[in-house]
């Protein structure tokens, strides 16, 4: 067959990577780049490796029925006809019994893709045959979404910046960002690569020296984990006191900024928020701070690109609302080589028509739709009356894994036992496929036809449907219609077409000018656009006004207060910068005073860290199953003087825990993160007994509680105490 083109479609930050699949005598031997798409939009590792995830002695071939305990994984091999009639009968009994809102939609964005999006198919299902509880925002960047939405209004999706513009850039700052192993879209790490190579100065705000910061060779800002807002505080102090600020140039573009400044100039509690009073908090140098504050001025066009992990801590929304506020004041706004503050994606791609998520066929008004935030779905489960539920008797998953990488699995492992029935589509035998009733195995970005769309870029992807599905597996397309089919809606899930009219119907509604072209290539780009984000709106505010109530940038927050000032300050002291010291146990910011004890009592001579879980270059999230060694065994990464001060080497197994839960994890030595703090890897897959987890995972140490303003997750700068188990001490 030769070179055919090819996409994951995974929820990556990439999400669609130009690719050729090299197929000899019906097999992949080999993943290329796609030469069609240039020299900058490339794929990463895990694309170049899809085809061994594709022949896995490892995948889900036939649909799967309980017959142990819930998490056993112990089930029987079913035929489709026994599994969908299951199935069926059981929606039909529940919503019968109960009421819509009693079946709960947990399905995520494990495939994207014009049609075969398992998120989008799950609630158009759902919403065929009279709609369930969904879940609303997301794990990635609901707090900064929450800011962004806040400050631009519906001119958000303007707000970004073309990777191409990064060939103008000065002073490039990834603050919390490592686009080179976590992706900000498929062409920015090539762009960044390339402004290195050109003489950029790159700056790296984050408590890791990251892959990215070593490619890139990034003077490096260890930053206290959590701490961004106090940093950005200080950042906006130096650069409002700077001769070079123009407040008429910025009362002219927001509303609301003059508040932010008397909170930072320390007007509103009497406590200026300068370099000095950062500098504590932050665990660095004030004059780092002063410094890195006149680069701003210095080394214009300054292109700011804030990574998701400063919105995943406790007061994320603040941080957006800073690096906005700061290049805003700096006036870096709008340039062509800087940015808006906002999250880079934030631009109008080429056209492309989608499935819809409720059904052509019905109005949206007599959909049932309950929603509840994303990260209390399993306590919307267990306590609905707070959410204005029902009794939720069923789960329905497709394209997740929420039981491993929703926040709190000891209470998302309780959610998954308090329901009558669970549903999970899979390719592997995940950690939520174990909780479930029935598991139907799903066809592979290998076996479905699709237009892919990508987080970012100008482009727009097309693969064929190379193989068959392996086994008896089916598309999720397909496996919906033939529910819907059982339940009397075949018609208003697929609107009479199948997955091939679909598609052709998806492309002649969309911007692609020679679509059979487009079919061979498996590419099509507009021609190159270099964007600065709302240009014409900082250079022009009068004239090209913001879609929000005063056309104007809109700051406010519930954070700038005398209360706030002094929570800060409670986060000095040398006690912080050697955690491995502290005596106090006492649970800190983000513990919730309901949550259950787990071990703290046995386990009370620990040591107190601030715990990351980032992601690595190597797995999209819990996405492992084809590699099931990297599924356990955890490392804790710990900077060699922590590891030496609890006793600990290399390669020792650590207990891990705090009021959540607790893990065992192999110590791994890195010198590139600051004292005081670790990282686990997300996406390990928990199996835990008794409240501890021996692979690992870290979400059994992470609060559904959430951030205050959004309800968003916390996974970083999280509390946790660290030492060998008592059998390991001498």
């Amino acid at each position: 067959m030769g070179l055919l083109p090819y996409f994951c479609g995974k929820d990556c930050g990439g999400d669609a990577c130009p690719l050729l699949a090299e197929v000899e005598a019906g097999r992949v031997v080999g993943m290329h780049h796609n030469p069609a798409a240039g020299q900058w939009i490339r794929a990463c590792g895990k694309g170049m490796r899809a085809h061994i995830e594709h022949y896995s002695p490892n995948r889900i071939t036939k649909p799967l029925v309980r017959r142990g305990p819930r998490g056993s994984g112990d089930f029987v091999e079913a035929s489709w006809d026994e599994a969908l009639a299951l199935v069926a009968r059981r929606l039909s009994e529940i919503r019968a019994e109960s009421r819509l809102g009693a079946v709960m939609s947990i399905a995520s964005a494990g495939s994207t893709g014009a049609l075969h999006n398992t998120e989008v198919l799950a609630l158009r299902f759902l919403n065929a045959i009279g709609g369930a509880v969904h879940v609303s925002g997301n794990y990635s960047s609901n707090a900064a979404n929450y800011a962004l939405a806040r400050m631009f209004g519906a001119s958000v999706g303007e707000s970004g910046f073309d990777p191409a513009s990064l060939a103008f850039s000065n002073l490039i700052v990834l603050w919390g960002a490592n686009p080179l192993e976590a992706r900000l879209g498929a062409e920015l790490p090539s762009r960044l690569v390339e402004a290195k190579k050109r003489g950029s100065r790159i700056v790296a705000i984050d408590p890791r020296y990251s892959r990215s910061a070593r490619g890139l060779g990034a003077e490096w800002i260890p930053v206290r984990p959590g701490t961004d807002p106090a940093l950005g505080y200080a950042l906006l102090y130096e650069i409002v006191n700077s001769p070079q600020y123009d407040h008429e140039y910025v009362a002219e573009r927001a509303e609301g900024f003059d508040a932010l400044v008397r909170f930072v100039l320390g007007e509103i509690d009497g406590i200026p928020k300068s370099p000095q009073w950062a500098a504590p908090i932050c665990g660095i140098e004030e004059s780092m701070i002063r410094r890195l504050a006149r680069l701003w001025w210095q080394e214009q066009p300054v292109m700011l690109i804030p990574g998701y992990s400063i919105q995943r801590v406790e007061y994320g929304e603040e941080a957006f609302r800073l690096t906005v506020a700061i290049q805003l004041a700096a006036k870096n706004s709008g340039k062509l080589g800087a940015s808006n503050g906002s999250i880079n994606n934030r631009l109008p791609g080429i056209t492309i028509a989608k499935m819809r998520e409720i059904p052509e066929s019905i109005p949206s008004e007599t959909v049932y739709s309950a929603k509840v935030p994303v990260l209390r779905w399993a306590d919307a489960v267990l306590n609905p009356q707070q959410y204005g539920l029902g009794k939720i008797r069923m789960l329905y998953s497709a394209g997740g894994n929420f039981l491993n990488q929703g926040a709190n699995i000891q209470k998302n492992i309780e959610a998954f036992e308090a329901v009558d029935f669970a549903v999970c589509h899979e390719l592997f035998l995940t950690p939520t496929a174990r909780y479930s009733d029935v598991v139907l195995p799903a066809a592979d970005p290998f076996e479905k036809e699709d237009i892919g769309i990508p987080w970012a870029g100008d482009y727009v992807l097309y693969k064929p449907k190379i193989f068959e599905p392996e086994g008896m597996a089916r598309s999720d397309f397909q496996i919906f219609s033939e529910l819907a089919e059982r339940l009397g809606a075949k018609e208003i899930f697929t609107g009479g077409k199948n997955e091939s009219q679909w598609i052709a119907y998806l492309m002649a509604e969309s911007g692609i000018p020679d679509i059979e072209a487009f079919k061979q290539s498996g590419f099509y780009a507009m021609p190159q656009r270099l964007r600065a984000g709302l240009d014409a709106f900082f250079a022009d505010p009068a004239s090209n006004p913001l879609q929000t109530k005063t056309g104007k940038i809109e700051f406010s927050s519930p954070l700038w207060t005398y209360e706030m000032a002094r929570f800060w300050e409670q986060r000095n002291g040398a006690k912080e910068d050697n955690a491995a010291k502290e005596d106090d146990t006492a649970p800190k910011g983000n513990a919730d005073p309901k949550a259950p004890k787990k071990g703290q009592g046995e386990l009370s001579d620990g040591s107190s860290f601030k715990l990351l879980t980032p992601k690595v270059a190597e797995f999209v999230h819990s996405q492992r199953g084809a590699f099931p060694d990297s599924a356990k065994k955890a490392r804790i990464h710990m900077h060699p003087e922590d590891l030496a001060l609890i006793g600990a080497t290399e390669g020792a197994v650590l207990s891990i825990w705090n009021d959540y839960g607790a893990v065992l994890a192999v110590a791994s030595l890195d010198a590139n993160i600051r004292r005081g703090t670790v990282w686990l890897e997300e996406g390990v897959w928990a199996e835990p007994e008794n409240g501890l987890d021996p692979n690992g995972s870290a979400n059994m140490l992470t609060s559904d509680r959430g951030t205050l303003e959004s309800t968003s997750c916390i996974m970083h700068g999280i509390e946790v105490w660290i030492e060998l188990p008592p059998g390991a001490r001498s």
